[in-house]
């Protein structure tokens, strides 16, 4: 007789139910192993793009970004007390 269900014939209806946690506690876990390890490749590649191509050229990131922080703030700040 079954744990969860209580006639002799629901045993196979358990064990299904059992297996299919078993598949899907499985299949949680590769997905999230999967999505970590896209994670850091997609991470790792873009930081070495990114960097290479502020080594062999005249623009970076950061200032690029700090400037456009600093212009849209005046603006805001302009059009507030304005």
């Amino acid at each position: 007789m079954g744990r969860i269900f209580k006639t002799p014939s629901d045993d196979a209806v358990e064990d299904t139910l059992r297996m299919m946690h078993v598949a899907n506690t499985v299949d949680v876990a590769y997905e999230r192993t999967v999505g970590w390890l896209k994670v850091l490749l997609f991470s790792t590649v873009t930081a070495f793009v990114v960097s290479a191509f502020e080594y062999y050229s005249d623009w970076n990131l950061w200032e690029s970004t700090g400037n456009w922080l600093k212009d849209k703030l005046y603006s805001w700040a302009d059009s507030i007390f304005n």
